[in-house]
């Protein structure tokens, strides 16, 4: 295949010499940092190549006036605090570390003659040693600019996930009326059926469990945990076998009522019609860790989510049914690895709900008729030994309960526990891989009835399932499941609030 047109011989030329460049002044576009004629080249080469065959990925936002660094809303809420030198290197490692791991994804999806073509540019050098060689002369940069430094501090800005002109055609301050009754409605009908399934599974129910085969380990027993090094931003340092101890030891027990095959999670396959289907014959929940900041510190979050074959319709019209459905609960834990906050979302973003445990509750929202925190339950605590259990309705999926079960209670099945990113890089039976989601983050072919009537709400195509930093979760108000202070705004301990959170 013939290399790309943005492969020009000047491009070429200079890429090759990459490894032994050292520094042709010229300038990131907004910046006034320096930046070597080689990388600029070859980000220009990569951004091509990879817009003109789609595989951009949207995990993490580009930030404007760089061509190596990238952020996350974690990340971007360190941009407008006083940091220290050591806190300031960490917090453009993470930046720099954003970007390479998304032209890491970006670069496996592209077709392989395209690959091949843009390493070989960079041979003997590993691409992936030329990208990091780039991100740290830019990351370099800024360090020892203090000017710079202030300019891309005020550059880094993760934009909201809510299209303002849907909301002014939509006449939002009307609409909102109307839409903020319905979303009152919901929470009381989810209130009721929290009360209604509680302590109790109905007949029929199969549970799913983390499986343990390969010997997995056991939920978290009583005693402290082992002492985490923290870097300079205060956020844990936490290996790859410590994270994947992590997720393992708190996977969640998954109730789920239906016996239908659109009752049953599994794992996400391309078919030969490039479309996407699940595997309910191989049971999966897809894990991450993340990060939020609250009580005053980095907290670690445990996020597992579940993917159905659809939503499958609830009578003869139903807006919200339709290709593939997931179910995300995550787990906040404390400064001690304890289960602080349980909150769930589906994957297009929809129902978000909190349980928060021990004492903390819910503070009063700054505008009552604002989404903000509606918790249908609370949890005195998650024991030693003790799994959280979600239970899920039939067909909706819709979460009926939150609570605990002891690790030792047998269950139906097991499940496995893989990583999500292999959802950004799925094998493609043509060859190669493909990411579930597209360059804006949505999952093509997931489109909803509702995406007509809720727009005025500013969400592109409501109902659509997303990809983790894509998720508003608000259709009154703006929130995001991301947001780094979404649990720091809205709970604290002992604060008196129904349970409803939304009163």
């Amino acid at each position: 295949m013939p290399v790309r047109s943005g492969l020009t011989a000047v491009s070429l030329a200079c890429l090759t010499l990459l490894g032994a460049c050292t520094g042709l002044p010229g300038a990131a576009v907004g910046t006034g940092v320096p930046t070597d004629a080689a990388c600029r080249a070859l980000a220009d080469t990569l951004d091509e190549a990879v817009g003109r065959a789609g595989t951009g990925d949207a995990q993490s936002t580009r930030v404007a006036g760089t061509r190596w660094l990238r952020a996350g809303r974690f990340e971007a809420s360190f941009a407008t605090e006083p940091l220290a030198p050591q806190a300031v290197s960490a917090w453009l490692e993470r930046l720099r570390a954003a970007d390479a791991e998304a032209r890491r994804i970006e670069l496996a999806n592209l077709p392989e003659a395209q690959r091949s073509a843009i390493a070989a540019t960079v041979a003997p050098q590993p691409i992936a040693a030329a990208i990091e060689r780039c991100g740290r002369i830019e990351t370099g940069s800024f360090a020892a600019d203090a000017d710079a430094l202030a300019r891309l501090r005020a550059a880094v800005r993760v934009p909201d996930d809510y299209v303002d002109w849907q909301r002014v055609l939509g006449l939002y301050p009307v609409a909102a009326l109307a839409f903020g009754a319905g979303v009152r409605r919901e929470e009381a009908a989810m209130q009721a059926s929290f009360a209604r399934h509680a302590g109790r599974i109905a007949e029929g129910t199969r549970r799913f469990a983390p499986a343990r085969e390969h010997g997995g380990p056991p939920a978290p027993a009583s005693g402290a945990p082992p002492r985490t090094e923290l870097d300079a931003l205060g956020v844990p340092m936490l290996g790859a076998a410590r994270r994947e101890a992590l997720l393992a030891a708190h996977a969640p027990v998954f109730a789920l009522a239906g016996s239908g095959e659109d009752d049953r999670f599994g794992r996400l396959l391309r078919d030969g019609d490039d479309r996407v289907r699940v595997d309910t014959a191989q049971p999966q929940v897809y894990a991450r860790l993340a990060y939020t900041r609250w009580e005053g510190a980095v907290r670690v979050q445990l996020v597992y989510t579940a993917w159905f074959p659809r939503r499958a319709p609830v009578g003869p019209v139903d807006l919200l049914a339709g290709h593939l459905d997931g179910v995300m609960l995550r787990l906040t834990l404390d400064d001690r690895g304890r289960v602080a906050m349980v909150d769930s979302i589906h994957a297009c973003g929809c129902w978000h709900l909190f349980v928060p445990v021990g004492a903390r509750r819910a503070r009063p929202a700054p505008d009552p008729s604002e989404e903000w925190a509606f918790s249908p339950a609370v949890l005195r605590e998650v024991p030693p030994g003790a799994r959280v259990r979600v239970r899920l309705a039939a067909r909706t999926h819709a979460v009926e309960g939150i609570d605990t079960v002891d690790d030792t209670q047998p269950a139906d099945a097991g499940y496995a526990l893989v990583d999500d990113d292999l959802l950004r890089t799925l094998p493609d039976p043509a060859g190669g891989s493909r990411s579930l989601f597209d360059p804006r983050g949505r999952v093509r072919g997931t489109e909803r009835a509702e995406r007509w009537l809720f727009w005025p709400m500013g969400i592109a195509d409501a109902g659509s399932m997303r990809q983790w930093g894509r998720h508003a979760t608000a259709f009154v108000g703006r929130r995001h499941f991301d947001d780094a202070d979404l649990l720091e705004r809205r709970f604290g301990r002992g604060t008196a609030s129904p349970l409803a959170g939304d009163e």
